[in-house]
């Protein structure tokens, strides 16, 4: 395009007509980006609710320190959810808070995987472990002075990372509620 032809669009259109052009694709490129971080929020909600993160972290792993089969899948799926590159959210505010989450995330299932077990002689149909139920003696455990010292330490750094995980979601759930508006 010679700069003649470039010049007269311009006067046609006028620098109203130009910044009107550019705030649309402005517009349009952020209704993008909200779609396709909507579409992630739902179908990563249908795999960990905010309820069942609270019905996990509060009354199984805070409350009892044990986690159910279900439980722990969701986690982990939840994670492994974010792991695919497609999965990830546009907007760098949501993405930031939501890779918080997904690191705080994985420290949590990475330590409930190397130190949660079934009880001995554990009932077939109880999907629960338990935080090293061989240092409990309320698991049957026969534990020395140690091991239950040791079992209060695990305890408290189960404690800490469910603490850390839940405020990771808070945040993430309020940006998604700022800038997705739901």
């Amino acid at each position: 395009m010679s700069i003649e032809i470039i010049i007269s669009l311009i006067a046609a259109l006028g620098v109203g007509g130009i910044l009107g052009a550019l705030l649309n694709r402005r517009f349009e490129q952020q209704k993008q980006i909200n779609d396709h971080d909507m579409k992630i929020f739902t179908q990563s909600n249908e795999i960990l609710t905010e309820q069942k993160l609270h019905d996990i972290t509060e009354f199984h792993l805070s409350g009892d320190h044990s986690i159910n089969d279900d439980g722990f899948s969701a986690l982990t799926k939840w994670c492994g959810f974010f792991e695919q590159t497609g999965n990830q959210y546009l907007d760098k505010r949501i993405n930031k808070e939501n890779q918080k989450l997904v690191n705080s995330s994985f420290q949590l299932t990475d330590f409930i995987a190397r130190n949660f077990f079934t009880i001995k002689g554990q009932n077939p149909h109880n999907k629960n472990k338990y935080l090293k139920p061989d240092w409990n003696l309320d698991r049957g455990g026969n534990p020395t002075p140690e091991k239950e010292a040791k079992y209060d330490e695990y305890a408290n750094k189960l404690e800490i990372l469910t603490r850390e995980t839940l405020k990771c979601y808070a945040e993430y759930r309020l940006s998604i509620k700022r800038i997705l508006k739901i």
